[in-house]
């Protein structure tokens, strides 16, 4: 069966045919080969390589992360919604800003209204 099928609107290349020089012979090479690119990688922050079905292979991950923290308003915390917000790029922490609210509404308000400045000054608004 031919996998390439010619189309007025373009080609398409089915799944299957046979491997080449170069591709992976089996799942183990494959993994192996993953293994080894990504020795050096923080799988957590890092994008990392990876084989998916047919040796079709992968660069995924993450960039950029926002993390935080936020405490409740308690005897042994203080009286209000008060933490951070880093965002953290390949892992490292590129910004880091603190928050203190009056209310949990208060609180998300503000706090989505920073990680959306920020997506604005990185020009990727209205994607997330």
């Amino acid at each position: 069966m031919n996998n390439i099928i010619e189309t007025e609107k373009g080609t398409m290349i089915m799944s299957g045919g046979d491997p080449l020089e170069g591709c992976p012979e089996n799942f183990n090479i494959a993994n192996k080969w993953a293994d080894t690119a990504n020795i050096a990688k923080d799988k957590n922050h890092e994008p990392i390589w990876s084989f998916d079905c047919g040796f079709k292979l992968d660069f995924d991950g993450p960039i950029l992360e926002v993390s935080s923290r936020f405490y409740p308003p308690k005897t042994h915390y203080g009286p209000k919604w008060d933490g951070t917000v880093s965002i953290l790029l390949l892992g490292i922490t590129i910004s880091r800003d603190k928050f203190e609210c009056n209310s949990l509404e208060e609180l998300r308000s503000s706090v989505e209204s920073h990680v959306k400045s920020i997506a604005d000054k990185l020009a990727i608004t209205n994607q997330l």
